[in-house]
């Protein structure tokens, strides 16, 4: 009944009185013409509903079908140390080597792919660890939690500046490794996967314990990353270079945060909320790690406290991310896509419209200041709550397309802390 006086509703001009009002104040009355409908007709735009935020954590998220490798290390005032590493496995497109090849050298060619998050101007260390296990998962995919065992020694330690608007960074590897790998290849001792993983399971490459500057973003395509064998044929008349590729045949990012004596320390669990009130007044999103921010609207059923029958004519809801947390290197993600999840912070559905999936978008409230809020169209979850039965605990979050493979973070002010600029706003067609 709500959404079905909106058609007619807006078929016809009539003048509208927006009225701004709290829960208690009184609202006037527009005719609508009595030739047309016979009835009174009350516009109201309501912004006194509570918004309730609170921060969880997914237990994990799916990290291996990003198309990113995430390496490094960096230290959050919000979100504490944030650590990345990549795992990956290798293989060629063909097990065949000439018999007269002799190796040159091997490098790793890790692709650069323009993410960063951070200060990209501190030296950045890249351990890089032969894999001593197999990848393995329990289904089809590999997760932010998931742990591959690799040597303790690392096979080559590479120091750097990390440079995101190059095309590539390349890394020159032991020529003893590659031998052994290259002339198994030349000597049909390695001819498939499975013998390639008897001596080359993958590699786990990881930053410093002591790197605190940025985390970096590698492309996982086969010309762009990949180990690089060179090699040259004697006998031939002119010595010309060749190359033999092994490319990333599947991988994952392990995404660590350590959260010691934050706030989020009290989060144990994925059912755990820590509420805005008890940290801070603020809640935290950030990608990679599973932290999000549970939106609820505890007193939206106050609307039937208005007493005449009506229809919502729109609902947005207003969040206002903290200024402090974002900045040049550490910048908000424009958009975010919205879900549900239930009592137990499952993932239930993605909210969309009859056009399409309904996003949350940045806007500037105030530019001298540098004041922005996020504006989000919430009438398709709102009437979902308003007419729900049975009535479920069901709340509302918000992520980045690119959740599972960046460590973007937005921290949340509450209508408390941002002087109610965090608010739901509904306007509200009351007729008799």
């Amino acid at each position: 009944m709500l959404k079905s006086f909106l058609k007619l509703f807006t078929a016809i001009t009539i003048l509208m009185v927006i009225i701004s009002c709290s829960a208690d104040a009184d609202s006037e009355s527009l005719v609508a013409g009595e030739d047309f409908t016979g009835t009174n007709i009350r516009v109201l735009s309501i912004d006194t509903f509570e918004v309730r935020l609170s921060t969880m954590k997914f237990d994990s998220i799916t990290t291996s079908t990003s198309g990113r490798l995430l390496i490094g290390q960096y230290n959050d005032d919000d979100m504490g140390l944030i650590t990345t590493s990549t795992n990956v496995q290798l293989s060629p497109s063909a097990y065949y080597l000439d018999n007269d090849a002799v190796l040159d050298s091997v490098g790793l060619v890790l692709g650069y792919d323009t993410y960063y998050y951070n200060d990209t101007t501190q030296v950045a260390t890249l351990n890089i660890h032969k894999l001593t296990d197999k990848m393995t998962t329990d289904d089809t995919y590999f997760y932010n939690t998931t742990e591959t065992s690799y040597e303790e020694t690392p096979l080559l330690t590479k120091s750097y500046y990390p440079s995101p608007s190059k095309d590539s960074l390349f890394i020159t590897l032991p020529y003893s490794f590659g031998e052994e790998l290259f002339n198994d290849i030349r000597e049909n001792i390695i001819t498939d996967q499975e013998s390639l993983y008897q001596m080359l399971k993958g590699f786990t490459i990881m930053p410093s314990n002591a790197d605190d500057g940025s985390i970096i973003g590698f492309s996982t395509d086969s010309d762009s990353s990949y180990l690089r064998f060179y090699y040259t044929i004697p006998d031939e008349l002119e010595t010309d270079e060749y190359t033999y590729d092994m490319t990333i045949n599947t991988y994952y990012n392990h995404i660590e945060s350590d959260v010691t004596g934050l706030p989020l320390e009290d989060i144990t669990d994925q059912e755990f909320n820590l509420t805005s009130t008890e940290s801070g007044n603020i809640s935290y999103n950030q990608a990679g790690t599973g932290y999000v921010t549970r939106i609820e609207f505890p007193t939206i059923k106050d609307l039937y406290n208005i007493g005449s029958e009506g229809t919502i004519l729109d609902a947005t809801l207003y969040i206002e991310p903290n200024t402090l947390s974002h900045s040049d290197i550490q910048p908000l993600s424009e958009t975010l896509l919205l879900y549900t999840i239930d009592q137990n912070n499952d993932l239930a559905s993605q909210i969309s419209n009859s056009v399409d999936v309904v996003t949350a978008t940045t806007t500037n409230e105030d530019s001298e200041f540098n004041q922005v809020a996020f504006t989000v169209p919430v009438i398709d979850f709102i009437d979902l709550k308003l007419n729900e039965s049975p009535i479920t605990e069901d709340a509302l979050i918000m992520i980045p397309t690119d959740y599972n493979s960046t460590v973007n973070k937005i921290i949340f002010n509450d209508s408390q802390r941002s002087n109610f600029n965090t608010k739901l706003v509904i306007t509200y067609a009351v007729y008799e």
